[in-house]
This record gives C-alpha cells, sequence and structure tokens, in this order.
C-alpha cells in the first residue's frame, strides 16, 4: 500500500459553510479541511476529511445562487488523493469565468490543497500560513520481516506478472520500484503543470520549488501567493459580516465525546478485521466496553486461540484518521 502526500499537521475537525451577505458583496465560504478524498464517506465529518465531490457540489450550488458573487475557498489542508483532483481542479479553474473565486490558506494549504488553491483567481496567505509541497510522494510497506517474527507466512496465488507489484508482505522487486517511479514521474509532470497553468507561471519556476513549503511574504515573493492577510481581515473587509452560528460549551463538548466514541469504534472494528460491525455498533449504541467485548468474544470463536485477544490493545499508537486516510486513499497529493 502506498500513499502520496505531504505529512504535515492533522486534520481539524470542522466543516461548516458560511454566507456573508450585504448590499456590496455577498460571499459563498467553502471549507476544505483535512485529508482530501475523491468520493465522500459516512463519517468524513468526524474524521476531519473533505472530499472532491463534496468540494464541486459546494461550488456549482454558490455558482446556481444568483445571491452569491464571490466564492471563497477556506483551506487548511495537508493534502489528500490523486484520483478526481485534478478533474476539481480544472473544474475551479473553468468557473472563473463565471463568478469571483478566491482562495485562502487558513492555515495551510499543501499539495493537493494547494492545488485546490492555485485554480482560484486569486491566493491569499497569513503571515504564518503556509502553502506549497508541489510534488509526489509514493511509499511502499514491506512487513515481511514483520509477519515472519509473528509466525505468518504468505502465499500468493497470481496470473500476470505484474499483478503481485507492491505486495505488502514480500519486499518490493527492482520491476515493481521503476513501475511506481515512472507513474510518480508522470503524476509529477502533471502537477507541475496544472500550477504553471494555474499561477501563469513557467514550469521551470514551478519545479524549482522541490516541492518545498512557503510561508506569508515568501509565499507571494515566489508567485504561489497573491497577498498577505487573515481569513478574517478578508471576509470583513468592506465592512462585510459573516453570520456565525453560537454554539454553547456543552454542545461541543457533547459533540467531542459523541466523535471520540465512534472513532474508537471504528477503531476496534478495523483492528478486528470486522468493519461490517461499526453500523451495527452505532445503530444499537453500543458503549466501547460492549463492542470490545463482542468483537473479543468474535476472535476467540473465530481463531480458537487465546492469543489472538491481544489484537485489540487498549491503546494505539498509529493516529487512526491517518489509518482510515489510508485505507481509503490507495493514491494521493
Amino acid at each position: 500500500m502506498h500513499n502520496w502526500g505531504y505529512n504535515g499537521k492533522q486534520p481539524i475537525f470542522k466543516n461548516v459553510k458560511h454566507y456573508v451577505k450585504n448590499n456590496i458583496e455577498k460571499t459563498a465560504i467553502i471549507p476544505i479541511h483535512g485529508i482530501l478524498t475523491k468520493k465522500s464517506g459516512a463519517f468524513d465529518d468526524f474524521l476531519g476529511m473533505t472530499s472532491y465531490e463534496k468540494i464541486q457540489e459546494e461550488v456549482e450550488e454558490a455558482l446556481s445562487n444568483k445571491d452569491i458573487e464571490t466564492i471563497l475557498l477556506d483551506i487548511d489542508s495537508s493534502g489528500g488523493e490523486v484520483n478526481g483532483l485534478f478533474d476539481l481542479a480544472d473544474f475551479i479553474y473553468e468557473s472563473r469565468a463565471k463568478k469571483r473565486i478566491v482562495a485562502i490558506a487558513n492555515d495551510d494549504a499543501y499539495s493537493a490543497a494547494y492545488a485546490i488553491a492555485s485554480s482560484a483567481e486569486k491566493v491569499f496567505v497569513s503571515r504564518t500560513s503556509g502553502v506549497g509541497s508541489i510534488g509526489v510522494i509514493a511509499s511502499h510497506i514491506d512487513q515481511s520481516r514483520f509477519d515472519e517474527k509473528q509466525g505468518i507466512k504468505y502465499t500468493t496465488i497470481f496470473a500476470g506478472s505484474r499483478k503481485n507489484d507492491l505486495n505488502p508482505h514480500e519486499p518490493i522487486t527492482s520491476e515493481s520500484l521503476e513501475s511506481l517511479q515512472k507513474e510518480v514521474d508522470r503524476l509529477y509532470e502533471m502537477f507541475v503543470q496544472l500550477i504553471a497553468r494555474n499561477r501563469g507561471l513557467s514550469i521551470e519556476k514551478i519545479r524549482s520549488t522541490e516541492a518545498g513549503l512557503y510561508f506569508g511574504e515568501k509565499a507571494v515573493e515566489i508567485g504561489l501567493a497573491d497577498g498577505v492577510t487573515t481569513f478574517f481581515e478578508f471576509i470583513n473587509k468592506g465592512e462585510n459580516t459573516m453570520n456565525k452560528q453560537i454554539t454553547t460549551d456543552l454542545e461541543i463538548d457533547n459533540l467531542t465525546k459523541y466523535r471520540t466514541e465512534i472513532v474508537e469504534l471504528i477503531r476496534l472494528c478495523n483492528l478486528s478485521r470486522m468493519p461490517e460491525k461499526i453500523g451495527e455498533f452505532i445503530e444499537q449504541g453500543v458503549s466501547i466496553e460492549q463492542a470490545r467485548e463482542v468483537l473479543m468474544e468474535l476472535l476467540a470463536e473465530r481463531t480458537k486461540k487465546t492469543e489472538i485477544l491481544s489484537a485489540i490493545p487498549q491503546n494505539l499508537g498509529e493516529d487512526l484518521m491517518m489509518q482510515v486516510a489510508r485505507s481509503r486513499a490507495q493514491s494521493g497529493i
């Protein structure tokens, strides 16, 4: 399995669309936050993920709304999936002819997120926010030695000499490595050309960034952004006011607690290789403790070995959100 992207800060949990309206300007604010994927998922909001499908739907809605004059892409993302990205970027780029589209890095717009930002007419950053990471990265996980230590040996039967490429239970072959490098190079060229077109810069200029990260004034200096401002300064320009939904501390606490429980249920079911139990547990309101007991019983029945019970630890070191994202995004920028 491989994942292409910039491993920046973790996605944040927010996905709310606002409308700013007054007699001078009417703006639709579209949030683009967290890990980016092609298709929408049932738990995207809980896991801090945004899909290209949802972004396009919201842009289309704003384009068709005669009361909206400006579309603001509120971006805070370190990147995501390749599939669907270029189509969305082209769609936003072409939509500039219909309405004003502006992007702001609030706080990060890296890799796939910057591809989206660059498709807007203007890109703004704050003094500390960053843009860039115009590159592609792929990784292959070789867990064959781990399997060996666990006393597990995989035998793969396949037809077609390339069918077994990138099998995580075997070391990567030179042929597989060469093939993967060619695909990374191909996508990199597409990426560089996209940004060059969007920003009106030369391909050589974009390639010279070497997938680096650029902040504040430096991003403006090299041509990846058009100005420095803050999100609130931008939306309040011209004495605009943003409609805010006031949420009480109690509501926030309840939402955070519910989200934490959902994430833990997903983690336990995925570790137990029983993702089909997720919906059942949520629908029945099963507690974390009850879910753990049920899964342990099912695992014991399935294997008849007590050692397998350790497959559900009390704490897991790997960040769950990245684990879920990797499972959904086989490839990403």
